[in-house]
This record gives structure tokens, C-alpha cells and sequence, in this order.
């Protein structure tokens, strides 16, 4: 097989010279896309490496930012548990400042803790004080304690988990039409 130059030379559609101009031009536009091609590589390689050092510098970014975060983390959670132990500590001196419990105490007062039904001893003054509302009972480390109402509320909002007990008089209104209102039921029944 012959090539189209030998062809369009035989039937007589080019000249020699012209043939001659055209593999001429043909070389040198091959040379010239070969050098561009280098150049292209060679500004490729030096991009990677400016590239590869822009990457470095932005990883070491990155990770100095995440190390911040993460020290911010940090100390977020060290402020957290101080401030839980500040508060565990007023609670603990609220509570054990302003207890009344009494040691010769003998009457037994029920309450409920959840779904179990607890005693705490205490004398017939504390449990005229229970029922009125003048006392609360509260917990710290399995522990019952009777305290003022004033401090209970003080309690409920630091750790309303503590206090146990609170009667409010919220639910000794008497309605006209409570067919139950002269029979009082009291409050101090011994069980």
C-alpha cells in the first residue's frame, strides 16, 4: 500500500513541491504541539509542587484549628463539671445547714419516692409542720432530711430531683358544689 502522498502525487493533484511544503508544515506543527506539550508538563509539575506546598501549609491550618476546637471542647466540659460541683456543694450545704430532723423523733411519716412508699421518723410538731406545708422532705446520699419550705424551693431550683415531699396548699380550694365538703378527711391518718 502506498501512502496518500504517493497517491495524489500519481494521479497528478499535487506536485512535488507541493507534497514537500506539506510534509514540511506537517513536521513542524508536530514539533511545535511536542514543545507545548513539554511546557505544559513542566508548568504542571511546578503547580503540583507549589500546589503540594499549599497543602501542607492548609493541613497545618486545619490542624491547629481542629486542636483549638478541640482545647475549646475542653474547657467547655471543665466549666460544665465545675459548675455541677459548685452546685452538687450549695445543695449538699443548703440541705445539711438547715435539716430538722429530730434523733428522738418516734412517729413514722409515709411518703411516696417513685413508685415506693418510704418513712422518715418524726415527732407530732413536724408532722402538724409536714401536713400544713411548713416542712419538706428531701434526699442527699440515701439520706432523708426534713427541711423549711423555703429552702425546698430553693432546692427545686437547683436540683428538684432532692426534694421528695412538698405539700402546697394549691388543693385545699373548696367548691360550692363539692358534695364532700363537710366530710373532712385528714391528713394525719396512722397507718
Amino acid at each position: 500500500m502506498s501512502s496518500l502522498r504517493d497517491q495524489l502525487l500519481k494521479t497528478g493533484f499535487v506536485s512535488k513541491e507541493q507534497a514537500k511544503k506539506a510534509e514540511k508544515q506537517a513536521k513542524s506543527q508536530t514539533h511545535q504541539q511536542q514543545k507545548l506539550k513539554k511546557k505544559k508538563k513542566k508548568a504542571e509539575k511546578t503547580e503540583v509542587g507549589a500546589v503540594e506546598t499549599e497543602s501542607a501549609a492548609y493541613l497545618a491550618a486545619k490542624a491547629r484549628e481542629e486542636e483549638i476546637a478541640h482545647a475549646q471542647e475542653l474547657n467547655r466540659q471543665k466549666e460544665a463539671e465545675r459548675q455541677q460541683k459548685e452546685l452538687h456543694a450549695q445543695v449538699r450545704d443548703l440541705i445539711q445547714s438547715h435539716q430538722v430532723n429530730d434523733s428522738k423523733a418516734d412517729i413514722a411519716y409515709h411518703f411516696s419516692e417513685g413508685k415506693f412508699i418510704r418513712r422518715i421518723s418524726v415527732n407530732a410538731q413536724q408532722q402538724q409542720q409536714l401536713t400544713n406545708g411548713q416542712l419538706a422532705i428531701t434526699v442527699w446520699e440515701d439520706s432523708y432530711y426534713l427541711v423549711p419550705t423555703s429552702i425546698a424551693e430553693k432546692l427545686l431550683e437547683r436540683a428538684p430531683e432532692t426534694v421528695l415531699y412538698l405539700n402546697k396548699d394549691e388543693e385545699k380550694t373548696t367548691e360550692a358544689d363539692d358534695l364532700y365538703a363537710d366530710y373532712v378527711v385528714p391528713d394525719d391518718l396512722m397507718w
